[in-house]
């Protein structure tokens, strides 16, 4: 056995060598695995970091969404108004519509009646003017036939013609 170490001093035995090739593929593999986990926790890192960046970014969409649906609903708040104060309008202007349009109705009806009293008055007062015309021709023919009676009563020479006097009432 003595000679087999003194060969086996020189040149390992098969089992350490084998060790020795184990612990060397051992070794890479570790390293290998070791590059691996640093990288998996880098990508970890990195994953993390842009778990972090999309939920500050999901928070903050989320606060624009509110906000945006605040304003939606503060708009839809101020255009409800807006129609129903355009709806009042629209109904005040209707209700001015026919107010007016009656009035005019009665303006129109009270116009033709004014017309139609006009015509009339026209009328009476053409007739009273031809009774006027009538009573002054006819009052001449009093007068003329009057004087001529008088005349033929009295002689021309004689007539006297006496101005009728007024009295003095103060005025």
């Amino acid at each position: 056995m003595e000679g087999d170490r003194a060969e086996g001093r020189n040149t390992p035995p098969m089992n350490e060598r084998n060790l020795a090739k184990e612990l060397a593929l051992l070794a890479t593999e570790v390293d290998s695995l070791a590059k691996a986990l640093v990288q998996a926790e880098a990508e970890r890192a990195r994953e993390s970091e842009r778990r972090k960046r999309a939920d500050a970014d999901v928070q903050e969409l989320r606060q624009q969404l509110h906000h945006a649906r605040c304003r939606a609903k503060a708009a839809e708040r101020e255009l409800a108004g807006a129609n129903a104060k355009m709806e009042a309008a629209e109904h005040s202007a209707e209700v001015s519509e026919r107010e007016l349009r009656a009035r005019l109705k009665q303006a129109d009806e009270s116009k033709k009646v004014l017309r139609h009293e006009v015509e009339q008055i026209e009328r009476e007062r053409r007739a009273l003017e031809l009774n006027l015309r009538e009573v002054l021709a006819n009052l001449r023919q009093a007068g003329q036939e009057a004087a001529h009676s008088r005349a033929s009563r009295t002689a021309p020479d004689e007539v006297t013609l006496v101005e009728p006097h007024l009295a003095d009432n103060g005025w």
